[in-house]
């Protein structure tokens, strides 16, 4: 009888290992699908946006289908356990992770470097209706172009503590065997 315990003990796949508690790989790796669609919805925006730099949209949409491959493939690997998704899992997350990171320093780059607009007119007196609420449409522009930038960089700064938690995950799942 202990024979047969011990062949289905060695043939279990290995899977990724809890890290703490509270800590569930699957929901983790949900929340790493969402964030990537997040990105990959505000490529659209940053495309329109970005006027300093020209390709600042294909770094929202990069790292976004990264993330959400990387979240698939620990989704995948929970839900039918191998030694090779869980491997793949690790790479993507570490790939997704790398990306990340050089998208922080980008999206800072993009909100310190603020592309150079003509400065609107002194609204007349005597004309009510030249902008309401005396508002500049560059104003409007650098403030939208802002508010983009820090949702990319709020994003990218979960997805990196997201990715972490996934990679590390899996990597102690792979040094178990």
């Amino acid at each position: 009888m202990s024979t047969t315990q011990t062949a289905s003990v060695d043939t279990v796949p290995p899977k990724s290992r809890r890290l703490f508690r509270l800590y569930d790989p699957e929901v983790v790796a949900v929340i790493a699908i969402l964030l990537g669609l997040f990105q990959v919805l505000l490529a659209v925006p940053t495309y329109n946006i970005s006027l300093n730099t020209t390709f600042l949209f294909m770094c929202p949409l990069s790292v976004g289908c990264v993330s959400v491959i990387a979240g698939s493939l620990s989704m995948a690997s929970e839900r039918t356990p191998s030694r090779q998704l869980l491997k793949k899992s690790m790479f993507a997350g570490l790939a997704s992770l790398g990306l990340a990171l050089i998208a922080v320093f980008l999206y800072g780059y993009a909100v310190i470097n603020n592309p150079v607009l003509p400065h609107c007119p002194e609204p007349d007196p005597e004309v009510t209706h030249f902008y309401e609420n005396n508002t500049c449409p560059r104003d409007v522009f650098l403030h939208l172009n802002n508010a983009i930038s820090g949702l990319l960089i709020f994003y990218d700064v979960v997805a990196l503590a997201v990715h972490c938690f996934l990679s590390y995950s899996a990597f102690q799942g792979l040094k178990t065997l």
